[in-house]
């Protein structure tokens, strides 16, 4: 399938948290690591479209103007980190009104998120943020996938970052997903740390760690 690069528009706010949903686990749909699509959508996209969009661009088929893939980013992460508590009182209030707390599985699973948070499992030292502030998002449908799209977009934000004269950027990832690892790579990251990560334990048997990668030859 060919596509083009575009700038994100305001328009494209509900495609970007569809593919994002659609892509929750490794690509594919959540399927049970991931409770409810909305507030997996609501964390990962809201600051990016709502409050950055100058930062993110969308892949499209040329065949429609549906976004396909994204790539959504900041070249300050300490500000996405200030924006992400005040989407706490909404997502709880989606738990309620769903019940999701009463499921067995989300309570697992929300309960092994807070151990992973308060472990710090998931901290990024404030030494390689200051190094390396910008941060990036990314998510191609499984028919965009493969034929370098995630590369170019990847350009287009480090060649934004590079005239801000941000100093670096940084991504994280998880050990068993492949394709972003191998993507990672690709776009000239290095890795800088790998840690376990309890995070998924009640739906994953395999050990998993977050790596986090960074680059600052852009």
């Amino acid at each position: 399938m060919e596509c083009f690069i575009r700038p994100l528009r305001r328009g494209d706010r509900q495609a970007v948290r569809d593919v994002c949903i659609d892509t929750a686990w490794m690509g594919g749909p959540g399927c049970g690591h991931v409770p409810d699509g909305w507030i997996w959508a609501e964390f990962w996209t809201r600051y990016f479209t709502d409050r950055a969009p100058q930062h993110s661009w969308v892949l499209c088929g040329r065949d429609h103007r549906r976004p396909v893939g994204y790539l959504m980013g900041t070249d300050d992460v300490r500000r996405f980190d200030r924006y992400a508590p005040f989407l706490i009182p909404g997502i709880i209030l989606r738990a309620i009104r769903r019940r999701l707390i009463s499921r067995t599985a989300t309570r697992a699973a929300a309960l092994a998120m807070l151990k992973s948070i308060a472990g710090g499992q998931m901290a990024i030292s404030a030494s390689l943020i200051g190094q390396f502030p910008a941060t990036m998002h990314i998510d191609l449908l499984p028919e965009a996938r493969g034929r370098g799209y995630g590369v170019e977009l990847y350009e287009l934000f480090a060649e934004k970052m590079r005239c801000l004269g941000v100093s670096g950027i940084h991504a994280q990832t998880l050990s068993v997903n492949e394709p972003i690892t191998r993507f990672c790579k690709n776009a000239g990251f290095t890795l800088a740390d790998q840690k376990p990560i309890g995070a998924f334990e009640h739906v994953e048997p395999e050990p998993i760690d977050i790596l986090t990668w960074t680059n600052d030859r852009f």
